[in-house]
């Protein structure tokens, strides 16, 4: 059984850092630097960000259901759909454009409601 030597890693560590930042012109300075950098624009970004939700009166975190049923419920425009007799639609979130269902009358809150929860299903595996 061969036994090793207790090194420290210091000096060897030190001494490949200096081949490394000699071979591509970056110093330890120059690494913190651009970590300030970006912490600061960090921060400057968190700081524009609820500047923007104060000034909107932006609430965190999602819309109640009640304020959902009421943006996403809408009324149809698409001739084939009017041609098929569906009148109501429940629109996508991100994609607007695209219908979640039709239905010939106007949807109740709780089919809303059970829509969402269908789809959320397939959005989050749930």
């Amino acid at each position: 059984m061969q036994k090793f030597k207790s090194f420290s890693e210091g000096p060897a560590r030190d001494r490949l850092l200096k081949v490394v930042n000699k071979a591509s012109g970056r110093t330890d300075a120059d690494r913190q630097r651009d970590a300030a950098a970006a912490t600061a624009r960090r921060k400057e970004a968190d700081k524009d960000l609820a500047k923007f939700r104060k000034t909107n009166k932006m609430k965190e975190g999602s819309e109640s259901w009640e304020a959902g049923y009421k943006r996403r419920v809408v009324k149809t425009t698409k001739p084939e759909h009017k041609d098929k007799g569906y009148n109501w639609r429940i629109k996508g979130k991100d994609r607007p454009g695209i219908s979640i269902k039709l239905y010939k009358e106007k949807p109740s809150q709780s089919e809303f409601n059970k829509q969402m929860k269908r789809v959320a299903g397939h959005e989050f595996g749930g």
